[in-house]
């Protein structure tokens, strides 16, 4: 089959290595659905960044949004007989599952020339 679409060279116009983390703690995975508007004489463009935590050795960790609305770290040890990490997308301990990556949106803004 044809690809029938041309990509601009320039594409991706932003990938991950573009914006920082939201905590120091955190790697942007990618980012997705982007959205693109204008108004007031701006360009935004409205994306999905999604975060996972720095793995250090002998653990896993996991991002959760605490009561307060902050990143907060779970650290599970990866030799502890409750832990299930046979799906990269999700990790179970003790029957609770705790997903290994965390989104948000970010606005982001140009000014048109």
């Amino acid at each position: 089959m044809t690809d029938i679409a041309n990509r601009h060279k320039e594409n991706p116009l932003l990938s991950p290595k573009d914006l920082k983390p939201s905590n120091k703690n955190m790697i942007i995975e990618c980012l997705l659905n982007p959205g693109v508007f204008k108004f007031n004489g701006k360009i935004g463009l409205l994306v999905r960044v999604a975060e996972r935590t720095v793995q250090n050795k002998g653990v896993v960790s996991v991002p959760i949004y605490n009561n307060q609305g902050k990143v907060e770290i779970l650290d599970f040890n990866l030799d502890d007989p409750k832990l299930d990490t046979s799906d990269a997308r999700i990790i179970n301990y003790d029957g609770i599952d705790y997903l290994t990556t965390i989104s948000h949106l970010r606005l982001l803004l140009a000014m048109i020339a």
